[in-house]
């Protein structure tokens, strides 16, 4: 009897056994309430990406429907047309841009998911800078292009700034959650070669590029719009894949024609931006080196396409040139992360592999599907005599400037 009361004096008190259990329950309804935040908003995602993409169907259809109308009957005003449809899609990207960054950040911020703000928080300041940046060399071009310089430099400096920042948290961050895992499958004498192949490969899309006299402020505009519209349309998936990459509806086709129209140079800075903003909504960011291959340099190789319609003798039939650029664009973009899977992700290649560039190439297949859809979309678009023209019309060069893009003497 002693024992037993002695052995009930030690146990816990009836006080402490429902303060354990509260904090028990407490902790399960947590669990579930993140559980139940995590697929709402994943569901959200998903149900917004194919919202955007049934509106994007419904609306081209439309569009071309009305184009092809007002081309048969009202040909004078098939400009003004032209304007009211720009307008249309420009704010319907903007504006899902909105949503699905909105849908992203409340991810992050409210559960366990997304990008750790170790990476998250530095790509979203060089983002910033940059649509700043280029808010701020529009308004300067207004003036002269002594201010245009003057906010080139500001933007510069600021976006050097972030990225170095963005560079030395992530190798933090790896030090700090992901060494374990895969350091000892990583190759950085294969990262670092591969990321230095990769900036020289970009800069040599750079000099290939042809100097573009076009009106400044109009090329900031389409190139934010292209951006915006890239973006939204990235969130229209068919597959996405468990660490990182999906199938999207011709998601880079804005990117490409922005590159056609406004020349490799503009559009080397424009698909440098989209990638860091790609940072932002599929982020799977284990190293430094590993987010150059996959976001900047990948989406950088983009611009590519735009040398087709300058430097080569197939730069009068648009279409042959889009279909060629966007091939080599994308096959650069396909050899950026087969070298980032090979040299940063060995370690999540299935024993069955025989290679992790075998795994590497496998895996990231994807984005030749994704091709095939941007060449889909594209070769319709670029069959359209009407689309060609205004293509033209839209980068009219300055008086005086040879066009190299006048559809004289065009063939398709």
């Amino acid at each position: 009897m002693i024992n037993l009361l002695l052995a009930s004096a030690e146990g816990p008190t009836p006080d402490e056994i429902i303060a354990g259990a509260g904090e028990a329950v407490q902790g399960a309804v947590d669990e579930k309430i993140s559980e139940a935040i995590e697929t709402l908003f994943d569901g959200l995602s998903s149900q917004l990406g194919f919202a955007i993409l049934y509106t994007v169907v419904a609306l081209a259809v439309l569009g071309l429907a009305v184009a092809l109308l007002m081309y048969r009957f009202k040909r004078d005003r098939l400009k003004d047309y032209a304007k009211v449809a720009f307008g249309v899609v420009a704010g319907l990207a903007i504006m899902a841009t909105v949503f699905m960054a909105t849908v992203e950040f409340y991810q992050i911020n409210n559960y366990e998911g997304g990008a750790p703000d170790a990476t998250f928080n530095p790509i979203l300041a060089f983002v910033c800078i940059a649509i700043g940046g280029g808010c701020l060399m529009g308004i300067a071009s207004f003036f002269n292009k002594f201010a245009v310089k003057v906010a080139a430099v500001i933007t510069g400096a600021g976006l050097l700034a972030a990225f170095i920042a963005a560079m030395v948290l992530m190798s933090r961050n790896f030090e700090s959650s992901w060494s374990e895992w895969y350091s000892a499958d990583m190759s950085q004498t294969g990262l670092i070669v591969s990321v230095v192949i990769g900036v020289l490969i970009m800069i040599g899309i750079f000099i290939l590029g042809k100097k573009r006299e076009v009106n400044n402020t109009r090329a900031i505009v389409y190139g934010a719009i292209a951006i915006a519209m890239s973006f939204a349309l990235s969130y229209a998936r068919f597959i996405k894949l468990p660490q990182g990459g999906s199938v999207t509806f011709a998601s880079l086709l804005p990117l490409m024609i922005y590159c056609a129209m406004f020349g490799t140079r503009r559009g080397v800075v424009v698909c440098l931006i989209y990638g860091f903003l790609q940072a932002l909504q599929d982020t799977y960011i284990i190293h430094p080196l590993q987010f150059l291959l996959d976001y900047p340099l990948a989406f950088g190789m983009i611009s590519a396409s735009g040398i087709f319609f300058e430097r080569t003798p197939i730069r009068k039939n648009k279409l042959a040139a889009f279909i060629v650029g966007a091939i080599i664009a994308v096959v650069l973009r396909y050899a950026c992360h087969i070298c980032s899977g090979t040299f940063a992700f060995g370690a999540d290649a299935p024993d069955t592999a025989s290679s992790f560039f075998a795994y590497s190439a496998a895996y990231n297949s994807f984005t030749m599907v994704d091709l095939a859809i941007d060449l889909a979309a594209g070769i319709l678009l670029f069959l359209s005599r009407a689309f060609r023209r205004q293509m033209d019309i839209a980068v009219q060069p300055a008086k005086g400037v040879e066009d190299d893009f006048s559809d004289e003497d065009e063939t398709v």
